[in-house]
């Protein structure tokens, strides 16, 4: 992720799969499958794990993780409790670890759940909602939600019929955001035209191919100067 200078200021840590006999595989071959039968929970444990441990060679900078948190998170365990510990064994400062969840959370107990955030911001954590704009996407989210940073889907700007339209609402979205208090990231910034519109829009934070394509950590911390 980077700032409107172009400076990368965090990750995003992202599930692949590199398979003994298919090889690479997308997170939407196997994803949907974990979410099936129930072990994407363990999968992302292992990856906030990973995310805290990562943290412990990057000491010397103040740069973030955002990890993802699904919705069978919130109900087959203690969320905050998990993320807490690990907070604890690592002595990693909370707000390094972004939390980020996505409109789908609060689709059922969303009383519930907004505790939760709550409980998870008052500790110190960063709260994202992921894909803002894509499918229905209620302003009343923004009213009620305990949240951050909001992360707008470029998909939004990208559609052919309406174009004008929809830059005029991304641009509100954005200015609206502000007003709230929350922080926006736009997602799927592709090219530098993209970038510099969000950026005279007022966006503050983006991510995208325009910036770097998903990579190993190793990768990651030559390519960010760790």
């Amino acid at each position: 992720m980077a700032d409107r200078d172009g400076n990368i200021v965090g990750a995003e840590a992202l599930a692949r799969w590199q398979h003994p006999v298919h090889g690479f595989m997308s997170p939407a071959s196997f994803i949907p499958v974990l979410e099936k039968n129930g072990l994407i929970i363990e999968v992302d444990k292992h990856m906030w794990r990973c995310a805290y441990e990562t943290f412990a060679g990057w000491a010397d900078n103040d740069l973030f993780i955002s990890v993802n948190i699904s919705p069978k998170d919130f109900y087959f365990s203690d969320v905050v409790k998990d993320i807490k510990d690990l907070v604890s064994e690592y002595g990693i400062p909370p707000h390094r670890l972004r939390i980020e969840i996505t409109k789908t959370v609060m689709m059922n107990n969303a009383e519930e759940r907004m505790a939760t955030l709550d409980e998870l911001r008052a500790a110190g954590f960063i709260v994202e909602m992921d894909d803002f704009g894509s499918g229905y996407s209620s302003l009343n989210l923004l009213k009620e939600m305990p949240v951050d940073v909001l992360k707008i889907d470029m998909r939004f700007l990208s559609v052919k019929k309406n174009r004008d339209r929809a830059r005029i609402i991304v641009k509100n979205i954005i200015s609206l955001s502000e007003e709230l208090g929350i922080d926006s990231l736009t997602e799927g910034v592709e090219t530098e035209y993209q970038f510099e519109q969000l950026a005279g829009m007022g966006c503050r934070l983006f991510q995208g191919y325009y910036f770097a394509k998903p990579m190993p950590i190793e990768e990651f911390e030559s390519f960010a100067s760790i």
